[in-house]
């Protein structure tokens, strides 16, 4: 996911530091550049209205996710005030040490003022080129841009939910407020009929397609399945097309076992995200946790704990995507209904973020857990990963059954603890780190 601030600066004529107030733009701008952050800097001081006409004629040419308002000596407040009536977008207020500059008390002054209007914002304090600075940057900018393209996200519910399973009841409304994203209900007629409508030739044709990716797995599923399997990733894809979907959420259990799998597999290469039994909420986490990681997540159930060694074995069916294996990838019959095709492989090592999101209304929860990725053996037939944990997992399981915690969980390479508590903050999201 890329992201993107944009910088002005705030300064008063009359006080010490104005001079330095274009430099101190300057060199913050350049020290979140080297850090890897796409920085807009505007290159204006505002220190009067004609300044902040010219700053928010400049902003509204960008399209940041966050503005950075770089503080370099006190200045009076209502400029900013000002700008928020031209251009009101998310705020970080970045204040430097000095003595005699009044930056600091300029931004405690700022914050008070913003605090009265219902105004939320930022804060940053440190010299225009402490790396550290700009990693905390990087980190709040993250949660902002994860809300703004989250606010963009469709996620088709095809076919609802899995009966049985209240617990993944999705709220549109909750979805809609907290996450941002807008849920498309699908008859799965609609996915039917674009199956049938799909001969084996044709299907036969975009298998050929996926050889490259399909070639080096062992198949253990039939050719019948094959083939059907190729109908129902078409269908999908389509549909994702036809409404501009960037996830999908099918009732697969029990009707489409081993129907979706592969076709999960194969869309998770292509960056649209497919969560099982229906639960939209958790497929919405696994679009959240793809934004954030760049890679395929695996959809999983929390399955066993080992108190002794502090690991929790997590694995659902098979279906996420080829590049998170670790060996051979083997595509057969998905358990259970010992038919269709799933996609079996051990994953690949590493730090891994697994989160829940669950709930409704105002208690909406977002629950993660972090740990290392350990080998391990197809202990569950699907995409087995077994994490250990730094703690009592004895004591972990208790905190999920405390807190109402669901029981599918979407890991992620990679430690996200700092942006999805940014995320949870500024959407107003109760988060549970376990």
């Amino acid at each position: 996911m890329k992201l993107k601030i944009a910088t002005v600066a705030l300064a008063h004529p009359f006080e010490v530091g104005y001079e330095e107030a274009m430099p101190l733009l300057n060199k913050t701008s350049e020290t979140l550049e080297a850090q890897g952050i796409s920085c807009e800097n505007v290159g204006v001081v505002m220190h009067d209205l004609d300044t902040v006409r010219a700053a928010a004629e400049g902003l509204k040419k960008t399209d940041a996710d966050i503005l950075m308002i770089c503080i370099a000596t006190w200045s009076e407040d209502h400029h900013l005030l000002d700008l928020l009536s031209y251009v009101d977008m998310p705020l970080i207020l970045r204040a430097y040490p000095a003595f005699d500059t009044g930056s600091l008390c300029c931004a405690h002054q700022i914050g008070a003022v913003f605090r009265d209007i219902g105004k939320t914002c930022e804060f940053i304090y440190g010299e225009p080129d402490d790396v550290a600075c700009a990693k905390e940057t990087a980190t709040i900018a993250t949660a902002y841009a994860l809300k703004n393209k989250m606010s963009k996200v469709r996620v088709g519910a095809i076919g609802g939910r899995v009966k049985g399973m209240t617990e993944i009841a999705y709220d549109e409304f909750a979805i809609k407020q907290k996450l941002g994203a807008r849920v498309v209900n699908l008859d799965e007629k609609e996915m039917t009929a674009k199956v049938a409508e799909m001969s084996d030739e044709e299907a036969e044709a975009l298998l050929a397609e996926k050889a490259d990716v399909l070639r080096p797995c062992k198949v253990t599923s039939t050719k019948e399945s094959m083939l059907e399997s190729m109908k129902y990733y078409h269908a999908m894809k389509e549909l994702a097309k036809e409404y501009e979907l960037e996830a999908l959420s099918v009732k697969c259990y029990t009707t489409y076992m081993g129907k979706i799998c592969l076709g999960y597999s194969l869309l998770a290469e292509e960056g649209i995200v497919g969560s099982c039994e229906g639960d939209v909420t958790n497929a919405l986490t696994m679009k959240l946790m793809y934004e954030l990681s760049e890679k395929p997540i695996n959809n999983t159930d929390l399955l066993y704990l080992d108190e002794k060694a502090d690991t929790i074995l997590f694995a659902h069916c098979g279906s996420s995507g080829f590049s998170i294996a670790e060996g051979e990838v083997e595509l057969s019959p998905v358990r259970l209904a010992e038919t269709g095709v799933c996609t079996k492989f051990l994953v690949k090592p590493g730090k891994v973020t697994a989160v829940n999101i669950c709930g409704h209304g105002d208690d909406l929860r977002l629950s993660i857990m972090v740990g290392d990725a350990v080998p391990c053996g197809m202990e569950f037939p699907g995409n087995p990963v077994k994490i250990k944990f730094d703690r009592s997992v004895i004591d972990m399981n208790k905190e999920i059954m405390k807190n109402g915690i669901g029981h599918h969980w979407m890991v992620a390479y990679g430690d996200y603890t700092e942006e999805l508590r940014y995320f949870c903050k500024i959407n107003d999201i109760r988060m549970y780190e376990i």
